[in-house]
């Protein structure tokens, strides 16, 4: 008995892809990263403000003044030179303070980082006295120092300190042993070996110690010359509120946000120029 078998040839290899019907070329637009990164924080900036406007002018209290009023101010004002004056001031003081924060936690970090006895004798210290805010000192400061720029400098550097100190020391124990001790048999000095071996190890993490420093710098700045008296858009904005000029009081916290994101965004821009040569800094291909 036969039975009948049904050959089927394969199909002829024409170059293109079999397919049940006509096809289209679907082209895709793809936004660009960059574009995109930088749209959606600006959409949910706009959508805040506008909830920020809507929720002043129906629920809130007087006191709370919508954010057309607070750029309303800021129009009238940008000419002021009382106001840029301030803003002269309180970048001065974050200047000086991040500075002081800076070479201060890249010292001591590398020193408890490298050398156990160092970090022993130190950590103990650390750790009581990182947990303490920094405006618990003001009033001790204005008693020594009184309402000068020394005191703000002084604390904003204090609590701009903290982050830099730890990531340097993070950065330290990073270090590659093996790499270390390779660059020590093939007999690196020390200058060698911090350039080749610590440095690239070090400088990612103190590079994003010192972009948070800088917020919290600023930050401080502004709060001690709220609470102390000393001159900046800390002094403008504790005159404003005590005066009730809650369109000028709106408006210098306006100014106090953007001078927070533009230095956020300088400290980013920079990172990712300085460490392109890191593989977390390399951008990716889509």
């Amino acid at each position: 008995m036969t039975h009948a078998r049904t050959i089927v040839s394969p199909a002829p290899v024409t170059g293109r892809p079999l397919a049940a019907g006509p096809q289209r070329r679907v082209r895709t637009r793809h936004v660009p990263r960059r574009i995109e990164a930088a749209l959606l924080p600006a959409l949910t900036t706009v959508l805040l403000c506008g909830v920020w406007e809507v929720l002043a002018r129906t629920v809130l209290p007087p006191e709370v003044r919508p954010i057309s009023s607070a750029l309303a101010w800021l129009g009238q004002n940008s000419t002021n030179a009382e106001l840029w004056t301030a803003i002269g001031h309180t970048l001065s003081h974050w200047a000086v303070a991040l500075s002081l924060a800076l070479v201060a936690g890249t010292v001591l970090g590398v020193a408890t980082g490298a050398n156990g006895l160092v970090n022993s004798l130190l950590s103990g210290v650390f750790e009581f006295v990182r947990p303490i805010p920094a405006v618990v000192y003001l009033p001790l400061m204005l008693l020594l120092l009184g309402a000068t720029a020394e005191v703000a400098i002084s604390l904003a550097a204090l609590s701009a300190f903290w982050p830099i100190l730890f990531q340097v020391f993070y950065g330290v124990k990073s270090i590659d042993p093996i790499a270390r001790d390779t660059a020590r048999v093939f007999g690196l000095s020390r200058a060698q070996q911090l350039r080749y071996v610590a440095a690239p190890s070090i400088l990612p993490f103190l590079a994003t110690g010192v972009r948070i420093a800088s917020t919290i710098a600023l930050l401080a700045s502004i709060v001690m010359e709220l609470l102390g008296g000393v001159s900046g858009l800390g002094a403008v904005l504790a005159r404003d509120s005590y005066n009730g000029l809650y369109d000028a009081m709106y408006g210098i916290l306006v100014i106090a946000g953007c001078l927070g994101v533009i230095l956020n965004l300088v400290f980013a821009r920079l990172e990712r120029r300085l460490l392109r040569w890191h593989p977390g800094y390399r951008p990716v291909s889509a």
